[in-house]
C-alpha cells in the first residue's frame, strides 16, 4: 500500500503525519524541536514502529530555506538532505519545500470555519498572499495556474524594519545596537515579541509583574507575554498591541508587493492564539495606512488563518501530487 508522510518541521515544534493515499491517518506525532539534535532522530523515533518503507512518498516543510535537495532550519542548527533521508529510511521519495510553500498549498483545504474576516475587502482576480510569525516570520505569494495555486515561497520577513511611529523608532534604535541589521524577524516572532515587552519595560519605565517575569523564565517567554496580556496585565498588553501594530504594517508592506486580489492570508500561531487582543489592536489600521495607497489597501480581503495545521496539510498534498506525477 502507498503512504503519504508529512512533516512541518519548525524553530518550536514538528508535526509528523503518516497516511494513506486515501487520507486516513496512520500515526501522527507532535514534538519539541529542541529536544532532537537533528531531524534524523526525530524521524527516526517517528518511524521506528513502521516496518514497510520503500512505499512511502515523504515531502518535509522547512521553516528556513530550501535549495535543491538541501534545506536548513533558520532557528534551529539542522541540515536537510532529501537523498540522504531518502537512502537512510528506505523511502519512495523525498522532497523538500519551504514551510510557507507547504501553507500556501494548504489555503486551498481550509474550510469557511477555519479562516476568520479581518477585512472583507473586494476580492477579485490575481495573486494570494501569507505571512504568519511564529518562532520566525514567513511570507509566500501564490499565482493561479492551470493547475491550481503556484506557491511562491520567499525570505521577506528577513527585510529590513521600517519603524512608523517615534517608540518603534527608539526599538530599532535599540536593536541596530545589539545587532547591527534589524529585519523584521527580530520583532515579529515569539523572541521578537520577548524583546519588545522588554524594551518597553525599560524605554517607558512601567511596571513589571513578578510572576510574569516569573513566568516567562519558567515557559516560554511569549506565551507567558500573552497570557499575561489577556488577563490585562498593562505592560503584557502595550507589548501585544505594538506587535500587532507592526505585524499589520508588515503584512500591509507584502499586500503592497504583491498586489494580492485573491487575499492575504494571516498563518502563524501568535495571532490565531491571541484573536481577542488582535481583534482589540490596531493591526488593520496600520495594514491600510499606507498613505496615499490607503484605499488601495481597504479593498485587500484580509484572512486569519484558524487551523494549525495548516502547513502539515499542505505538506500532505505535495507529496500526493509528487507520488501522482
Amino acid at each position: 500500500m502507498a503512504y503519504l508522510l508529512a512533516a512541518d518541521i519548525g524553530g518550536t515544534k514538528t508535526l509528523l503525519q503518516l497516511s494513506t493515499a486515501a487520507g486516513e491517518v496512520i500515526l501522527a506525532e507532535r514534538y519539541h524541536s529542541p529536544d532532537y539534535p537533528d531531524f534524523e532522530q526525530m524521524l527516526s523515533a517517528f518511524l521506528r514502529p513502521i516496518n514497510d518503507r520503500h512505499e512511502i512518498t515523504a515531502c518535509f516543510a522547512v521553516a528556513g530555506p530550501v535549495q535543491g535537495t538541501s534545506a536548513r532550519v533558520t532557528n534551529l542548527p539542522w541540515q536537510l538532505n532529501s537523498l540522504e533521508i531518502k537512502a537512510r529510511f528506505d523511502l519512495k521519495q523525498v522532497i523538500l519545500c519551504n514551510d510557507f510553500e507547504a501553507v500556501g498549498q494548504g489555503i486551498e483545504s481550509l474550510t469557511e470555519v477555519e479562516l476568520m474576516v479581518l477585512q472583507a475587502g473586494q476580492e477579485r482576480s490575481g495573486p494570494r498572499a501569507v505571512i504568519g510569525a511564529g518562532t520566525g516570520l514567513g511570507q509566500a505569494y501564490l499565482i493561479a495556474g492551470q493547475n491550481g495555486w503556484q506557491v511562491y515561497p520567499t525570505e521577506g520577513g528577513h527585510v529590513d524594519f521600517a519603524p512608523v511611529d517615534r517608540t518603534q523608532l527608539r526599538l530599532f534604535e535599540h536593536l541596530l545596537e545589539r545587532f547591527g541589521h534589524v529585519s523584521y524577524e527580530r520583532v515579529l516572532s515569539g523572541q521578537g515579541l520577548v524583546t519588545i515587552y522588554n524594551f518597553l519595560r525599560d524605554y517607558r519605565q512601567l511596571d513589571e509583574n513578578p510572576e510574569c517575569r516569573l513566568a516567562m523564565v519558567n515557559d516560554d517567554g511569549a506565551n507567558a507575554i500573552s497570557v499575561f496580556a489577556r488577563q490585562g496585565d498593562p505592560l503584557a498588553r502595550e507589548a501585544m498591541m505594538m506587535f500587532f501594530d507592526i505585524y499589520g504594517a508588515q503584512a500591509g508592506n507584502l499586500a503592497l508587493t504583491v498586489m494580492p486580489g485573491g487575499g492575504l492570508y494571516i498563518a502563524g500561531g501568535i495571532a490565531a492564539k491571541n484573536l481577542e487582543l488582535l481583534e482589540q489592536s490596531n493591526f488593520i489600521n496600520a495594514f491600510n495606512s499606507k498613505g496615499r495607497m490607503q484605499d488601495l489597501m481597504q479593498a485587500i480581503p484580509v484572512k486569519l488563518i484558524m487551523q494549525p495545521e495548516v502547513g502539515l496539510n499542505g505538506a500532505r498534498l505535495l507529496a500526493a501530487k509528487a507520488m501522482y506525477n
